[in-house]
């Protein structure tokens, strides 16, 4: 019988959790830009940029900003929290009402 004595280190343990593993940006999709205030729709890609304009949530459609081309690795999924999602949906809501 074999026995191995452990040193209490794992290799490769984590791994997925420590490094950003690469994401993929695509044309329509709604991102946040690190640096930048907003919600942004991607309307293009091009190797390791993408063109994006302001985007409103509520009511889905662009503001009319002008295109700001921005690098893919500051970009990231948006996601809408419970909260912000209840109070978009009040809105929407409200605003169908008058």
């Amino acid at each position: 019988m074999v026995q191995f004595e452990s040193t209490g280190l794992v290799i490769g343990s984590g791994l997925w959790e420590t490094v950003r593993m690469a994401k993929k940006i695509t044309v329509g999709q709604v991102v946040v830009s690190d640096g930048m205030v907003g919600v942004y729709r991607v309307v293009g890609v091009s190797g390791e940029t993408a063109d994006i304009e302001k985007f409103d949530i509520s009511r889905q459609k662009s503001l009319g900003d002008p295109l700001r081309t921005v690098a893919v690795n500051k970009l990231t999924a948006y996601e809408e929290d419970s909260s912000q999602a209840a109070a978009r949906i009040v809105r929407d809501a409200t605003e169908e009402e008058n």
